[in-house]
């Protein structure tokens, strides 16, 4: 069975992260997400794999070439403008339309093996023309949901859209099996929720298997900091720690819970590593340093004297300076954050947090969370950034500045302050 992989949406919502970056290219403990995706795949045995690109696709394509690395075969279609799910596998129709079934993998989705595994084996049981994996959610306003009848069969399939726009809590969660009268279903419809009703109209079998495990799709900011988590605590909390040899980590390094430390990694003395944490090829973390509960570094971070850190991704090449404290947070590639900086991650009093994009302002669902900064950004020495904040790309932030609102893309933020001399008419003697 050949796999059709949709990985060509530009992610709004996650920038700054993803202006020149595919989400499928967001880096989890250390790995693309797509990664995850190919690796479940090659556990189901799947090594034929058409991937849908479009934004972003210059580094995917770099990154995994024709997969050989991988040990599967990657065609790449190119969808140059994003107009949807839908128009993305017509896209492929060249490529799947001799098959008679196909395996659909959504590029925004942490996949998990089992995820794959539960989807065909339900579709093989079941006899089903089609199999969509579902999986209960608290917020069904937010996702594709389907209602589901007596034996597990699909009756209704409904697009997100709102509020009222949802008939379960079982919303979709990215990998289904598809036969291929899907795709002219979708030429004469346009829309998956309709070419669904008609599917069942015709007497087609649509089945759906549960995902009772955790599950995550990449939407809004924190939904990465969840599936770091996720991550984290499958291949790492509980398993004991992973050191490579040519980690130097000096005798006072204190280490706690389960770690990762890849290949050329230098702890300097009387730091504390408290996992679960995954540090990356050739990170180097300065002394007195405190990096703590599900912190991500990828290849290259340094990190600096008396640092602390707690639930925080760091992708590629970031340099983090002296004393500074970084908490729910993430930061993206190549950016410099200055000594003493302060990325708050709550508001006195507990107040809510809230987030926007475009004309969307959506709460945070975490009481605590903290910046998402963009692509080689600096920040200067003692800078203070606000909770749920995002600084764009390239963007330059001075020393001490105090930043509470959105910083767009290519900004240099300054602070102007006037300095006041004048004599003294309190002088009492020393003695």
């Amino acid at each position: 069975m050949k796999a059709l992989v949709l990985t060509a949406g530009e992610g709004q919502r996650l920038r700054p992260l993803t202006t020149h970056r595919s989400k499928s290219m967001l880096m989890i403990a250390g790995r693309p997400v797509l990664q995850y995706i190919i690796d479940s795949l090659v556990a189901n045995g799947i090594h034929d794999i058409i991937m849908v690109v479009g934004h972003g696709r210059e580094e995917l394509i770099d990154h995994f070439q024709m997969g050989g690395d991988e040990g599967v075969r990657i065609r790449y279609v190119i969808q140059h403008k994003q107009e949807g799910a839908e128009h993305a596998i017509l896209t492929a129709k060249e490529e799947l339309e001799s098959e008679d079934e196909f395996l659909l993998v959504n590029g925004d989705v942490l996949v998990d093996p089992d995820m794959v595994t539960r989807t065909l084996k339900n579709h093989e049981t079941t006899e089903s023309d089609v199999t969509m994996l579902v999986t209960l959610v608290s917020n069904p306003e937010q996702f594709g949901t389907v209602k589901i009848g007596p034996n597990g069969v699909v009756e209704k399939l409904v697009e997100k859209g709102g509020p009222d726009r949802y008939v379960s809590n079982y919303a979709v969660a990215g990998v289904s099996v598809f036969n291929r009268q899907i795709l002219s279903l979708l030429e004469k419809y346009g829309k998956m929720e309709k070419s669904f009703e008609e599917l069942i109209g015709m007497g087609q079998k649509v089945s759906a298997a549960v995902w009772e495990k955790e599950w995550a799709e990449f939407t809004w900011p924190w939904d990465i900091l969840n599936a770091n988590r996720i991550v984290m605590d499958r291949q790492l909390r509980g398993k004991g720690c992973f050191i490579a040899e040519s980690a130097e980590i000096h005798s006072s390094v204190v280490i706690e819970g389960s770690v990762f430390i890849d290949e050329g990694v230098i702890v300097r003395p009387n730091t504390t590593l408290s996992g679960p944490i995954y540090v990356g090829k050739r990170v180097y973390i300065g002394n007195n340093s405190l990096i703590r509960d599900y912190s991500s570094l990828c290849d290259g971070v340094r990190i600096g004297y008396a640092v602390e850190m707690r639930n925080s991704m760091v992708f590629e090449r970031v340099n983090v300076g002296r004393m500074t404290y970084l908490a729910d947070s993430i930061i993206g590639a190549d950016t410099c954050i200055e000594a003493g900086v302060q990325l708050w991650n709550w508001r006195p009093g507990g107040e809510p947090l809230f987030l926007v994009s475009k004309d969307e302002k959506v709460q945070v669902p975490q009481r605590k969370f903290g910046a998402i900064i963009g692509d080689n950004v600096v920040i200067g020495v003692n800078a203070s950034i606000h909770p749920a904040t995002r600084i764009g790309e390239n963007s330059m932030i001075s020393a001490g500045c105090v930043i509470k609102d959105d910083i767009p893309p290519n900004s240099e933020v300054t602070l102007q302050q006037k300095l006041q001399i004048k004599p003294r008419v309190d002088i009492k003697s020393c003695d």
